[in-house]
């Protein structure tokens, strides 16, 4: 199995695992952002857990831009969106999975004695 696919793959479990737990809070509570909030905020490791998914996100959001700026990103709205919709959990692996592909192809081309961008 390629790098590129055990990304793709990581990609995959980052969405199942997290909404494994979601789904069944949703069925319970359906949309409630007040219920969302309140067990969000339950109490110091949850908001300590959430702290560091949305520090993570937003280091997820830069190092993407940085990355498309670069041309090693084809696109990073896909990213954004799994992020927002999912998790980290999904959008780095995404991202890696995207940048992946360009780089992989850059370095073929350069050579085996030229050095890649």
């Amino acid at each position: 199995m390629s790098l590129r696919h055990r990304y793709l793959a990581l990609c995959i479990l980052g969405t199942v695992i997290p909404y494994a737990f979601f789904i069944p809070w949703l069925l319970d509570h359906e949309l409630a952002p007040g219920a969302f909030a309140r067990d969000l905020a339950a109490n110091r490791i949850s908001l300590f857990f959430a702290a560091d998914i949305v520090v993570s996100a937003l280091v997820l959001f830069r190092f993407s831009w940085a990355e498309r700026r670069a041309g090693r990103l084809p696109r990073i709205w896909p990213i954004y969106a799994a992020t927002l919709l999912v998790g980290v959990s999904c959008g780095f692996p995404l991202m890696l999975f995207m940048r992946q592909g360009p780089t992989a192809r850059t370095a073929n081309r350069a050579g085996p004695d030229q050095p890649t961008p």
